[in-house]
């Protein structure tokens, strides 16, 4: 089946149509071998399509030959089409370390420096194999990454990846001495220990966890290639540590997943409810119901840290609500689901009318099926939403929905452990603004309070956030990282960033935007307008632009100009400037604040110098 599907990846790539990226997922999926996934990267590191574009570069200290072909792979898998830098052998300290060097002209999203033990026996005097020689080197290494670390990382935007530094088997084995084994090995520990804390000094620098990573690997090392090539580590370990490089930039790029579409039936418990009833479905601290027991303690996981979750299943609600009610071991609450689609219409109905009640794209959703036909069907009607091959052995089912790291955020925020709450109060939005008699009544009714503010300390997170993860209210979609946004509230910084929340009657629902500015003596440069899909359609983009123009006449600002950057995501806001009176000037768009927009009756505005609550 692999080389069929090779054989159609080639042909597909020569082919002078254009082939959406959308079509090579469910491909992509079916490949298992890590030399069959690097030879799809290979053939598809040639394809010219379209598709959310990122820029990796590779340093090391060893050959990562197949690395790049590994990062094409799952980028694809992404969505995300990916321009790979590999600098030159050893040269990793030369890139970091030289202002203009070939890693800065490249400008890359992310960094990813690997790294072998060689960094640190270099500084092994002879072959002294000593326990305090080894604690020496191991020093020195460390100094030199640091170094080569925090001199790039202050000239650079890019997300620097690092990775733990194994310690061979053979080098432990060459210590004849049992307690001597024990200290090198707390000695390395504590060395990897310091690379994972590089975070706390460098906000755009991220270690990985190699050990953990690489256990899904078969073969870490292959011992002749390191001697005849260099390469210190095997194609299998580059497949189990690019999904999360990769995962980085989907990150970068608002490409994080936020719902996870759930079946019932074989999914979330073994058999079927309607034949095997609530005390008879396999779901239980004992084989084989424990395996679906870890899946759903993994998914309350994911829930707890803001995934929200839904159900999506052909089924009588009256008896899957007993599983929830009755069975002592179904770990998922019906509090944590967000919507419930049960019934016997099409899934992908389902699916389309969850986006549309939570004002989300398609793309923001993964489902997860063990039917053939449900994940064929979802995956031919809504090639956006990624499909989790959840096949034949339920054990694998909770790997298989974590691999790729779908749902990874930089770091979680208050907002995200409130995130399935603040969605819940969209539905009961809907059921108000059915009951209305028009949308003015509805929206009076909502009875909202805008509270606007200058960024405070608190909120740094929050809006790196929703930088990097709002994609339809985004006007520009310049993406920030926590290093960015943090500069901007230094004494000397020419810009500034205003944010918004929003509370109604059902609720708070957090900081819900920003507004990026880059000042002059007379002009605000809006570089960027940011708004949750939460609050879409309550018209709070309206009255946060009119407080926007009050705030610069306040200041003796003149004009404001506002940058529109079309992308697929955000054509919501394509009209947003010529709809509150800016006029098109070259590429921005020009407002006068001699004149004032007008109030929004139903939004009771604050200005405040308080925190706006995440």
């Amino acid at each position: 089946m692999e080389r069929e599907i090779l054989k159609q990846i080639k042909a597909s790539v020569n082919h002078e149509k254009p082939v959406d990226i959308q079509t090579w997922r469910p491909l992509l999926a079916r490949l298992k071998s890590p030399i069959q996934k690097n030879k799809a990267g290979k053939l598809l590191s040639t394809w010219k399509g379209e598709g959310v574009q990122g820029r990796i570069a590779i340093v090391g200290n060893h050959t990562t030959e197949g690395l790049e072909y590994a990062l094409t792979y799952d980028g694809i898998k992404r969505g995300l089409i990916l321009n790979v830098l590999q600098t030159g052998y050893g040269q990793w300290a030369l890139q970091m370390l030289q202002p203009g060097s070939e890693l800065d002209h490249f400008q890359p999203d992310v960094t990813f420096c690997t790294l072998d033990e060689s960094v640190v026996m270099q500084h092994l005097s002879s072959f002294d194999g000593s326990v305090e020689s080894i604690a020496h080197a191991l020093k020195e290494g460390l100094a030199d990454i640091k170094q080569a670390v925090s001199t790039f990382a202050t000239r650079t935007h890019s997300t620097i990846v690092l990775h733990t530094i194994p310690l061979p088997l053979i080098e432990l084995k060459s210590i004849i001495g049992f307690k001597e084994k024990q200290m090198v090995s707390a000695l390395w520990r504590q060395f990897n220990i310091q690379l994972l804390e590089l975070h706390t000094s460098f906000d755009n620098v991220i270690t990985l966890d190699f050990e953990v990573l690489a256990q899904a690997a078969e073969k870490m090392r292959d011992e002749r290639m390191k001697h005849y090539a260099s390469m210190s580590y095997s194609t299998e370990v580059w497949h189990c540590l690019s999904p999360e490089i990769v995962s980085i930039v989907a990150a970068q790029k608002g490409l994080t997943k936020k719902v996870l579409a759930l079946d019932l039936d074989n999914t979330l418990w073994g058999g079927v409810i309607g034949d095997d009833g609530v005390t008879g479905i396999q779901l239980s601290n004992e084989f084989p119901g424990n395996q679906f027991k870890t899946l759903q303690q993994l998914i309350v996981k994911l829930y707890k840290q803001g995934v929200l979750l839904t159900i999506a299943s052909k089924n009588d609600w009256r008896n899957v609500k007993d599983v929830f009610t009755k069975n002592e071991h179904m770990i998922i609450t019906e509090e944590m689901l967000t919507q419930i689609s049960c019934h016997w219409n099409p899934k992908t109905d389902s699916l389309r009318k969850m986006a549309k009640q939570l004002n989300l794209g398609l793309d923001s959703f993964v489902f997860a099926d063990d039917h053939p036909f449900e994940r064929d069907l979802m995956q031919r009607e809504l090639p956006e939403v990624t499909v989790i091959p959840f096949e034949q052995d339920p054990s694998q089912y909770a790997a298989e929905l974590v691999l790729d790291g779908l749902f990874h955020t930089f770091a979680l925020t208050e907002e995200d452990r409130k995130r399935s709450q603040k969605y819940k109060q969209l539905v009961k939005h809907e059921e108000l603004k059915e009951s209305s008699t028009s949308l003015d009544e509805y929206l009076k009714k909502l009875e909202m309070i805008l509270r606007w503010s200058v960024m405070k300390e608190t909120h740094v997170q929050r809006v790196t956030q929703l930088s990097q993860r709002t994609n339809q209210f985004n006007l520009t979609t310049e993406r920030l990282t926590e290093q960015d946004v943090k500069q901007t509230m230094g004494e000397s910084s020419r810009e500034v960033i205003f944010t918004f929340g929003l509370t109604d009657r059902f609720g708070d629902n957090g900081l819900v935007g920003y507004v990026h500015i880059e000042k002059s003596e007379r002009l605000w440069v809006i570089r960027n307008f940011v708004m949750s899909c939460r609050v879409f359609k309550r018209q709070v983009e309206s009255e946060v632009l009119r407080l926007l123009v009050e705030q610069a006449k306040a200041e003796g600002i003149h004009t404001i100009a506002g940058i529109y950057r079309p992308t697929v995501k955000n054509q919501l806001v394509s009209s947003f400037y010529e709809e509150h009176g800016f006029r098109l000037e070259g590429e921005k768009w020009l407002y006068n604040c001699d004149q004032s927009l007008p109030k929004i009756s139903w939004i009771n505005a604050q200005i405040t110098t308080e925190e706006v609550n995440v």
